[in-house]
């Protein structure tokens, strides 16, 4: 793997120890695989069934998960109802920011993902983390600059990875 921000793959390997099902998505899962970007927070699918859901809940307390963006002194934690749900929980955790979703683009969730990931080793925890050619797939509908710009970088690395 790459050199993310050391936080960054402690809170993902401490999240794989923890039991919980999920595969690594977006920016850090294509860093996972050589693509040279830059990111600041951990993206993952997860398994939204109720006893990996309470993996998850009892993993996001260890590391004080609360949703970004509210006002100071106003403190809201994850609830097993979200996590049950296909949104997108938004967190803040003590190693960083954490986007726990339900499902991506296309309604791909964790069992439609499955097929299309790979295990790669985070701090001597394994971690399932979509391939880079699904990223991609997934990318080539993106209307914004920014995922113009992440898929001309997937593609290229891709180029580069076979021989192209």
């Amino acid at each position: 793997m790459a050199s993310p921000p050391q936080s960054l793959t402690t809170l993902l390997a401490r999240l794989a120890a923890s039991g919980t099902e999920f595969l690594l998505v977006g920016g850090l899962a294509a860093v996972a695989q050589g693509a040279p970007l830059t990111t600041i927070d951990v993206d993952v699918v997860h398994r939204r069934e109720p006893d990996n859901v309470a993996r998850l809940l009892a993993f996001l307390e260890t590391v004080d998960a609360r949703y970004r963006g509210r006002p100071a002194g106003q403190v809201l934690r994850p609830s097993r109802d979200a996590l049950l749900g296909d949104g997108h929980q938004l967190l803040q955790t003590s190693l960083g920011p954490l986007d726990v979703l339900g499902a991506i683009e296309g309604g791909m969730d964790y069992a439609s993902l499955l097929p299309e990931s790979v295990t790669v080793t985070v701090e001597d925890q394994p971690v399932r983390v979509v391939r880079l050619e699904a990223l991609a797939a997934l990318k080539r509908g993106a209307k914004d600059a920014k995922g113009r710009l992440v898929l001309a970088i997937l593609e290229e690395t891709l180029r580069k990875r076979d021989g192209r």
